[in-house]
């Protein structure tokens, strides 16, 4: 026979230990419950399990050390076993106590009085008194007669047999005392569930109080007649400060930084000449005198149609002679390999006859005619013009990709500001550097490829700074009696000026403030500290220049104010300006 271990829970209720035994594998099933478990302390769950046990085709077998149990299973002769996989046995039952068979009565006693059924149990036991044990009062005979006895007020006592009842209670209350001088085991599970409800209804109410502690907050908005104050001062930011200057206008800044690169096309505009130079020879003749004339390389000569050719080395032109009969004067002369001076095919002088002359260009006119030179057929010369990355188009190219990410990167650059910082208007800067272009200036192409990396700066200062700046202007210029309203800075416009002497940059606040009657709110709150929504909304409206007051109060449900100032804001608005 293979025992199958069946692990209850220590709230499981009968129907659902009922269930596991049912679907439990094996022909033997040992229970097994914790100890605070109360299962197995009520005979009634006991019989179930019995019931179910047989109708299933099993042998129960109770693993549990807990007496009240094991005396109510040995009364149903189920098997208990100490621990699991210990040999189990059926118990003998412990006697139930009985009533005494026959009293004793003296031969001078009365006669006996009606029958008293005994109480058997406390007050909320189930099931009916577990016997009908009578007593007899002993009373002193005399000689009246005897009074009859008086009838129950109830009917004919029930006789219960002790087993029954027995089956009827739980084993609390089978094992508490009683006043017949049964015994009773308290039920400390329904205790303990009391005890928590109490507990969780205590929790609850507590934190329903702290909660409204907590979040209740009420806003009190104040409607007041202000008074339109214009707003035009100037003030410096300094990164260099670390502390600011309300009453001198000094504020500090901070100067706010981000980079990027770019990168975009160029389209190439210049102009280059690619073709090539003619070239040719030419003779210089000397017919000045007889002294040799040295002419350097690069000596530039001029064709009859102003074409220009230099020498391509340096020479010396001979000194004329006198030779022959009759005697006849001979010119110089020596020859040199020439260019000509600028690319194309113009340069490309046909011989003539009588040959050109080409002057030197450097010599004055009187001497060009004596020392000159004669050119012979000058070829190679062609003329191209091609399209080239000129540094205008780089420029251009920068200028464009500049005006095209100023909106988005000051809006990065915003976004760079830090948390409590106002970035001045007006201060940003671009720096370009690291200016690329592919192909490179001055080389053949149709659009070339710029790129550039960019750092953009702005200037910022605090926030209470340049508030407190702001309002200190419009303080003084309404006066101590008065109190701002309303101070404008949000709407404020806010302009660069240039740099002063000192290099520091200026800049130019301007906005409308309202200002009236000074409220002291400190006083206020604590006046309203507590009241209802009526009193304290009577209360606000006295104020001098309210016209308006409104409140919210958050819970919503809530009908008072809180009492902790702390948890009460004041804000003042503008009803209407003057």
């Amino acid at each position: 026979m293979k025992d199958q271990a069946l692990y209850l829970e220590a709230d499981e209720d009968i129907t659902s230990a009922i269930d596991k035994l049912a679907k439990a594998g094996g022909s033997a099933v040992q229970i097994v419950v914790p100890k605070r478990s109360t299962l197995l302390q009520s005979i009634i769950n006991l019989k179930l399990l019995k019931k179910a046990a047989a109708d299933n085709g099993k042998e129960l077998v109770l693993v549990t050390s807990d007496k009240v149990a094991t005396d109510l299973a040995a009364r149903l002769g189920l098997a208990v076993a100490p621990s699991l996989g210990a040999k189990a046995s059926v118990g003998e039952a412990a006697p139930a106590p009985t009533a005494a068979s026959e009293d004793i009565i003296e031969a001078d006693d009365p006669e006996p009085e009606a029958p008293v059924i005994a109480a058997a149990a406390a007050a909320g036991a189930v099931g009916a008194a577990a016997s009908t044990k009578a007593f007899f009062k002993r009373k002193p005979v005399t000689d009246k007669p005897t009074p009859p006895p008086v009838e129950p007020s109830v009917a004919e006592p029930v006789a219960v047999s002790e087993t029954d009842a027995t089956e009827n209670k739980t084993a609390d209350e089978t094992a508490a005392p009683t006043s017949a001088g049964k015994s009773m085991v308290p039920n400390f599970g329904k205790l303990q569930r009391r005890i928590a409800w109490l507990a969780l209804a205590v929790a609850i109410v507590a934190s329903y109080f702290i909660y409204i502690d907590i979040a209740s907050h009420a806003t009190v908005a104040l409607y007041a007649a202000g008074t339109k104050v214009a707003v035009d001062t100037s003030f410096v930011v300094d990164p260099n400060f670390t502390t600011s200057s309300v009453s001198t206008g000094v504020l500090a800044g901070q100067t706010v930084t981000y980079s990027k690169d770019l990168s975009g096309s160029a389209t190439a505009t210049g102009q280059q000449d690619a073709g090539t130079k003619a070239t040719g020879q030419m003779t210089i003749y000397n017919n000045f005198d007889t002294s040799a004339h040295a002419l350097d390389a690069g000596t530039r000569l001029a064709a009859p149609d102003g074409k220009v050719f230099t020498t391509n080395t340096a020479v010396s032109v001979p000194g004329e002679t006198l030779s022959g009969s009759p005697a006849s004067i001979h010119p110089g002369q020596v020859t040199v390999g020439v260019t000509a001076s600028a690319n194309g095919d113009s340069y490309n002088e046909a011989p003539t006859t009588p040959p050109a002359k080409y002057t030197i260009v450097a010599y004055p006119a009187a001497l060009q005619s004596f020392i000159y030179g004669e050119g012979a057929q000058m070829s190679g010369g062609v003329s191209k013009i091609v399209t080239v990355v000129a540094q205008d188009d780089i420029n251009k190219s920068e200028t464009d990709m500049l005006a095209a990410d100023k909106d988005v990167s000051q809006k990065t650059l915003d976004s760079h500001v830090p948390s409590g910082y106002v970035a001045m208007s007006g201060s940003t800067g671009v720096v370009a550097s690291n200016i690329t272009s592919s192909p490179a200036v001055g080389q053949p192409a149709t659009t070339a490829t710029v790129t550039l990396h960019v750092v953009y700066t702005e200037l910022a200062v605090k926030q209470p700074d340049y508030v407190a700046f702001v309002r200190a202007h419009e303080q003084a210029q309404i006066g101590s009696t008065n109190q701002i309203y309303d101070d404008g800075v949000s709407s404020a416009q806010i302009a660069s000026t240039g740099k002063n002497a000192a290099g520091q940059a200026q800049f130019s606040v301007s906005t409308q403030a309202y200002s009236g009657a000074r409220i002291d709110t400190v006083a206020l709150t604590s006046k309203l500290a507590g009241q209802r929504y009526g009193s304290a909304v009577d209360i606000a409206s006295k104020e001098p220049g309210v016209q308006r007051v409104t409140i919210n109060l958050t819970p919503g449900w809530l009908t008072s104010l809180p009492h902790r100032t702390s948890k009460i804001k004041i804000t003042i608005s503008v009803a209407s300006d003057n």
